[in-house]
């Protein structure tokens, strides 16, 4: 892991979902840690906002019940449904995880960041939430392969572990061979329970890869940034201090 984390400007939250060919203008997202292109070029550097507000009315966000696309975790009595936007190769969304070493050393930058839906995820598995994952995978060719990955092992129930696999081998880069399908695949390997020989046929076959771009399409229609929270339909901060708040 190299001291800093690299992100481009030029493709950080102004991307092409590559499978699809669908350009996405990032703009700034309701209330909390967002990201807008800085200008039309593309060339604009990245806007942290914290405001830890929320003023967005909620929305429907049925089509995204399907946990075949969309894997789920918590019980569905739940008083509270929780959804967080991400793609794998997200810095930021890296964070929110928890799960990579390095984000430590943001800990005074992105205090109230680190580790927010680590929380959610946990308190999921604990019965207290339902926590919905939706890939957006906009950020190159190896978000795609992630997302694939990741619906690859949901086929076998497989996908918080494969999810927290990726998570933890994040280093704070975008497109340079660390969510090849090579590493996907030995990440894969190494998590009890799973079919290696089903997984790696699915991934290289690109048996889910329809389902990562149907993700994504709807993806849009909620978020142009990653990560971005939903809980009970309503756009929240990706603050822990905004989503407790949500929550409580």
């Amino acid at each position: 892991m190299s001291d800093k984390i690299e992100i481009k400007k030029d493709t950080f939250f102004k991307g092409t979902i590559a499978v699809l060919g669908i350009l996405l203008i990032i703009s700034v997202f309701t209330g909390g840690f967002g990201f807008r292109a800085g200008s039309s070029n593309g060339g604009g550097g990245a806007v942290v906002n914290n405001n830890g507000g929320n003023t967005a009315q909620p929305v429907n966000v049925n089509v995204l019940e399907d946990p075949t696309i969309f894997p789920v975790l918590g019980p569905s009595s739940a008083k509270h449904t929780v959804i967080e936007f991400s793609d794998f190769q997200c810095p930021y969304c890296a964070m929110a995880s928890g799960l990579p070493s390095w984000t430590s050393q943001y800990g005074t930058q992105y205090a109230d960041l680190l580790g927010s839906a680590g929380k959610i995820q946990e308190m999921a598995k604990n019965g207290e939430v339902r926590f919905i994952y939706v890939s957006m995978s906009f950020l190159g060719q190896e978000s795609v392969d992630a997302a694939q990955a990741g619906l690859c092992a949901n086929k076998q129930d497989k996908f918080w572990e494969m999810h927290d696999a990726i998570f933890m081998t994040h280093d704070g880069t975008e497109n340079k061979g660390v969510f090849s399908k090579s590493v996907l695949k030995s990440l894969a390997a190494k998590i009890s329970g799973m079919d290696t020989g089903k997984f790696n046929s699915c991934l290289d076959n690109g048996e889910t890869l329809k389902d990562v771009q149907k993700a994504a399409s709807i993806a849009s229609q909620f978020a142009s940034g990653t990560p971005t929270f939903y809980v009970d339909g309503k756009q929240v901060s990706a603050s822990w201090t905004a989503l407790s708040a949500a929550l409580n």
